[in-house]
């Protein structure tokens, strides 16, 4: 991927150093502009252009896609122009024309999605030829990589169940309370005057 991003690079200027991360769980779909950071320090490089698990899965092509559609975003960011709307869900006409920048398209006749707008422009051929290094590449690298990537099991342990206890009402009030509280003392109903039991 960063053999793809320098070819784009070399392309198309404007675009910075990134650094690309692979995530083990699905990405959110959407692109408000906070998703791009700069860090501190020369040379400047952005973050926020994140590969997920689920995309690799769908092979080398998707791979390549969701790349060129963040640049497109990231473009976008670089020039000040907004994109999306609907807090980055929607995507705009702007969206398109720097997706076509980068090698992708709208495929002629293809109505766009109903609260999505242009989310899912398809790679050009002349951008699936330019990238044939990367797509071959990738198609060695995939299935190596994806065995490793794995959500995290969490080290917490799972909270004690919570007691329910009931008051002496005709209809009594209930609550729930872990067995650590409940041992500290007796919880009066402030109806009944009965202990919640």
């Amino acid at each position: 991927m960063e053999g793809l991003w320098n070819r784009l690079q070399a392309d198309h200027p404007e675009l910075p150093p990134v650094r690309i991360s692979i995530s083990p769980t699905p990405v959110s779909a959407s692109h408000p502009p906070e998703r791009w950071q700069r860090t501190e320090g020369e040379p400047h490089v952005v973050t926020g252009l994140i590969v997920s698990a689920d995309t690799m899965r769908d092979g080398e092509e998707a791979v390549v896609t969701d790349v060129l559609h963040q640049a497109a975003h990231l473009l976008n960011w670089i020039r000040d122009v907004t994109d999306t709307t609907v807090r980055g869900a929607y995507h705009n006409g702007s969206f398109l024309e720097a997706a076509e920048e980068v090698g992708l398209h709208w495929p002629v006749g293809r109505p766009r999605v109903r609260g999505r707008g242009y989310a899912t422009p398809e790679l050009t051929e002349g951008a699936r030829s330019r990238h044939e290094q990367t797509l071959k590449e990738l198609t060695d690298a995939i299935p190596r990589v994806l065995p490793h990537l794995v959500v995290p099991t969490s080290s917490r342990t799972r909270a004690p169940d919570r007691l329910t206890l009931a008051c002496g009402c005709d209809e009594p009030r209930k609550i729930k309370i872990s067995p650590t509280v409940a041992a500290q003392g007796d919880i009066t109903c402030g109806v009944c005057g009965e202990t919640f039991r």
